[in-house]
């Protein structure tokens, strides 16, 4: 399985959900935008509201934020399929496996070589016809 750099979103379209108190992230369907939403990961600090250092406080969500995205990220990698062609990240249902393992294409790709197939085979034919004249 093809896997990228963490901090690079997996699918092209990512949104952030997360609170001050937890961390949720929602990954979208490269093909039809259909949207998979991660587990909410709580702050551990966000049960401290009264933490005086309000700097400190800062500093620990936005690394705890990026560890929530980096865990997201990755399970994303278990929703998503990859498209041995465009290289997009689709759901299951925008997804045409092939006969061979980790092997496939979105639909998108697929109606693509379908037609191109189909404009190959409608091609020969004619040059069929013509040999026979």
């Amino acid at each position: 399985m093809y896997m990228r750099n963490l901090g690079i979103p997996l699918t092209k379209h990512t949104d952030d959900l997360s609170d001050q108190g937890n961390f949720k992230f929602s990954f979208f369907c490269d093909c039809c935008e259909k949207n998979w939403i991660s587990p909410s990961i709580p702050f551990s600090f966000g049960k401290f509201s009264s933490f005086k250092h309000e700097e400190t406080m800062k500093l620990i969500w936005a690394w705890e934020h990026q560890m929530a995205f980096e865990q997201a990220n990755l399970e994303a990698h278990f929703h998503f399929n990859n498209c041995s062609e465009c290289n997009s990240w689709v759901c299951n249902a925008c997804y045409e496996p092939e006969n061979e393992e980790h092997s496939g294409r979105c639909k998108e790709c697929s109606e693509k070589k379908g037609k191109s197939k189909n404009t190959t085979r409608k091609k020969n034919h004619k040059e069929e016809i013509l040999y026979e004249c």
